[in-house]
């Protein structure tokens, strides 16, 4: 990814996830945007040069650009893991099997990596990228619900 291709992902990274927070977490659009400005300049304080974090561009066999990936190595109590923080096929390039593609070489590349587990968080409402992940064989860890009250 190039620097340009960067602050692109990055802008369009802290909408969607500003979206999700909105969906999901029921802060207020202003807050979502705030908060998922803050959270990715956290993560990422280096930019594309944030160690042990990967954003890599994903191409076609005709080297078409149809998503990108971003991944890092985190340390956890039973050890290093691979923790994906980003997958996204292009809108004009869903539905052909490149998410399904994408992950697996992610794996084949973690595993080059000595890592021997990958972790990732999805929103409830993903359908698609849960279908994606359990047809992988991606187990679910935990669960978190809510119900939102009327306070009146």
């Amino acid at each position: 990814m190039t620097a340009d291709e960067f602050r692109t992902y990055l802008r369009h990274s802290v909408a969607a996830y500003a979206d999700d927070l909105v969906r999901n977490v029921k802060l207020s659009p202003e807050a979502a945007r705030a908060r998922s400005t803050a959270v990715l300049h956290e993560l990422l304080p280096e930019g594309l040069g944030t160690r042990d974090h990967w954003i890599e561009v994903a191409e076609d066999e005709d080297g078409e650009r149809v998503g990108v990936l971003w991944y890092a190595r985190r340390g956890t109590p039973a050890g290093d893991i691979a923790y994906l923080f980003d997958i996204e096929v292009e809108e004009a390039a869903r539905g052909r099997g490149h998410g399904r593609r994408i992950m697996e070489l992610f794996e084949r590349e973690v595993s080059a990596l000595g890592l021997g587990r990958i972790e990732l968080n999805v929103f409830g409402h993903n359908d698609v990228a849960r279908g994606l992940y359990e047809g992988l064989g991606y187990v679910e860890m935990s669960r978190q619900l809510f119900k939102d009250l009327d306070a009146g």
